[in-house]
């Protein structure tokens, strides 16, 4: 018999981490005879005092029909952790099973947890049938809040349909003429956008003929222009997506993220899914995930002397870089595609089904 669940989502037309990675599960869970899974949008009000009850409301419209699990994707900041806790009373009263699969996790607010609100989380997203995290960090912080089920340390993913009707060519010894490193993100101090360049324009008189791109968009782009606009090797490419996304993947030697913190950024992993090595940071979900001098390399955050340290040896070392490159592609074409993680996530929660 056809199982029935319904997932939370945000607005699937909108950017944004949870959107992606759900964008990319769905289908894949469509073509499964097993499951039929509807997603009902909520979030995304703006100032609206009615929003949440807009939730509620279109949680409860869905529940009417036959619903045999829901998947809750909260995060842990306030906004999101309130509203869910409150899904999760509705849920419960209603004898409906959930999982919960927390994607952002803000330590501020688990900061007000642990002061606050342990009693209340037991009660309400506690009472999930599994817990699913981006980081072992996150799993002992759950069972410090005293959750007895079972916490599932999980990956994001990367969307399969990327790779339709593309030819990927592994680094060769021609490309030692084109050094493009990428850094693709939206633009905040967060994301370590200020070191990257700092290290950039450090390396740039024993690399001349290296280039920066920088693609997104985000509320330092302003700042950023005038900053780079004097150096021709750094490129500002704005927000893109769809091929014009493919191509920097496909072109770039390497990519780089040195975040201040992180869940587990998609990008990482699409760009390791293009084979190429990575420059991160050891923090949220990279910390469980990602191996350090195997996928690339670790590096302080907010340390524009360690990435630059970093940028040199790979911009170097085209074994090491072509070695670092071909484990990460085969590494994710075998375990984060969205087809492989949608089967994965399907025998988690098939117990409650």
């Amino acid at each position: 018999m056809t199982k029935d669940i319904i997932v939370t989502v945000p607005k699937l037309t909108l950017p944004g981490g949870v959107s992606a990675f759900w964008n990319a599960l769905l289908p894949e869970f469509h073509k499964m005879d097993q499951v039929r899974f509807r997603s009902v949008e909520i979030g995304g009000h703006g100032k609206n005092v009615f929003g949440p009850l807009i939730d509620i409301w279109n949680l409860r419209k869905a529940t009417k029909f036959k619903t045999d699990l829901i998947i809750l994707n909260p995060s842990i900041g306030s906004r999101s952790f309130f509203r869910d806790a409150f899904f999760a009373k509705y849920l419960l009263r209603n004898n409906i099973p959930f999982v919960v699969f927390f994607h952002g996790w803000s330590l501020d607010f688990q900061d007000r947890i642990d002061k606050k609100y342990i009693s209340f989380f037991q009660s309400t997203l506690g009472k999930a049938k599994k817990i699913f995290v981006l980081s072992s960090d996150f799993e002992r912080k759950l069972k410090a809040w005293g959750y007895q089920g079972e916490v599932v340390v999980a990956t994001t993913t990367v969307n399969a349909q990327l790779f339709e009707n593309q030819t990927i060519e592994l680094e060769n010894e021609d490309e030692q003429d084109r050094l493009k490193i990428l850094f693709l993100s939206r633009l905040i101090k967060g994301k370590g956008i200020y070191e990257t360049i700092n290290a950039f324009n450090q390396i740039q008189k024993d690399f001349k003929n290296a280039q920066l791109i920088i693609a997104g968009s985000g509320e330092e782009l302003d700042n950023l222009k005038p900053l780079v606009e004097q150096n021709k090797n750094i490129v500002l490419t704005g927000h893109v997506d769809g091929q014009d996304k493919i191509d920097l993947y496909k072109e770039c030697l390497f990519y780089c993220l040195p975040s201040y913190s992180e869940g587990l950024p998609t990008s990482v992993l699409e760009a390791m899914a293009f084979g190429k090595p990575v420059i991160t940071t050891p923090v949220g979900g990279l910390k469980s995930f990602f191996q350090d001098n195997t996928m690339g390399f670790f590096v302080h955050p907010k340390d524009a002397v360690d990435l630059e340290a970093k940028f040199k040896i790979l911009l170097t070392d085209h074994t090491l870089r072509k070695k670092m490159g071909d484990f990460n592609y085969q590494y994710a074409h075998q375990h984060i595609m969205s087809n492989k993680v949608a089967q994965k996530m399907l025998l988690e929660i098939t117990p409650f089904l």
